[in-house]
């Protein structure tokens, strides 16, 4: 998934005005999946004698969407739709967001029949959309 840089908020320290954290705002699509977030880099982030002064905005997005994989194993399922065609279910798109820490994550997932090999799209369950979504991050966002 090509992900963008949709903003950049540095939180500077009101007593020495120095850079405290940064907030990034990121967005990406694919075939199956929408994902909208904003990610909290903190001083913990940056390699040791690096302050977020001496990070570029690409830098800074890099690191960013370094914490997605870690991240989204975490989201919340809110909720799935099906979509029916002809009085049969031809696809849903499942609803998860996290927020953790300052960082926000909304994500929409589009299933069809090929994402559930072992029963019938119109008997899947909350475990199963789950499930599916889980096999779908995997892959667009390893951990290694």
């Amino acid at each position: 998934m090509n992900l963008i840089n949709r903003s950049i908020q540095y939180a500077l320290s009101a007593e020495t005005g120095n850079t405290d954290s940064v907030v990034v705002g990121v967005y990406g699509k694919s075939d199956n999946l929408e994902i909208n977030g904003t990610l909290t880099i903190v001083a913990d982030d940056l390699d040791e004698g690096t302050t977020f002064d001496d990070l570029s905005k690409k830098q800074l997005f890099a690191l960013a969407t370094k914490k997605l994989p870690t991240l989204l194993p975490t989201l919340a399922y809110t909720n799935y739709q099906f979509f029916v065609q002809n009085d049969t279910p031809v696809r849903l798109t499942a609803y998860s967001d996290l927020s953790n820490n300052g960082s926000y994550i909304s994500l929409s997932s589009t299933l069809d029949q090929s994402d559930f090999t072992d029963k019938a799209i119109e008997s899947v369950g909350y475990e199963d959309v789950k499930s599916a979504v889980k096999t779908i991050l995997s892959q667009e966002f390893p951990t290694s």
